[in-house]
């Protein structure tokens, strides 16, 4: 009878956690690493059906020789609106997030053929985002969007602002 009741038990376990919605999520930027030599990974957690945390990093493989960012790293947060409760997060999202980025700004001066060298860059900068992301029921999925942000300007080189977006292809697991 123990030997019943526990195989029933463990059997009831394993079907309560397999009937569980997957929680953890990771995405690669294709645009990014098809457009430029860089690559952009993120992983997010879904906190309940409309609504996520998680961190974004990106990182350059050459050095650019403009005003480009070479590294950076952004926690968020998504809130998810018009989804359906079957999956949960998916459908347009908006997002708030905190990004701090590394880089180089070689400006060409106004009017002259010269560039101002202003050296390398390190800066902190806080931003709001947008978009729209397609789940299937085995776990793809594409998020399509964008976030602007103004960064506090902790060196003379760092820029004012900074534009961040793509096309994320990623798999929710667990």
């Amino acid at each position: 009878m123990k030997k019943i009741l526990a195989f029933v038990f463990f059997m009831n376990t394993i079907i309560s956690w397999s009937q569980t919605d997957k929680a953890h999520e990771i995405k690669i930027d294709a645009l990014s690493a098809l457009v430029t030599p860089a690559i952009e990974l993120s992983y997010e957690y879904a906190i309940g059906n409309t609504s996520g945390v998680g961190i974004a990093s990106f990182f350059r493989f050459n050095k650019p020789n403009d005003n480009f960012r070479s590294f950076s790293i952004a926690p968020f947060f998504r809130q998810y609106f018009y989804n359906n409760r079957e999956y949960g997060q998916k459908g347009f999202y908006i997002e708030a997030l905190l990004q701090y980025a590394t880089g180089n700004d070689d400006t060409k001066l106004l009017g002259t053929t010269e560039r101002d060298k202003l050296d390398d860059y390190n800066d902190l900068g806080i931003g709001f985002g947008g978009g729209m992301k397609w789940l299937t029921k085995n776990g793809f999925s594409v998020d399509i969007g964008a976030n602007v942000g103004r960064n506090f300007k902790i060196e003379k080189a760092s820029p004012d602002f900074f534009i961040n977006w793509g096309i994320n292809l990623g798999y929710r697991f667990f």
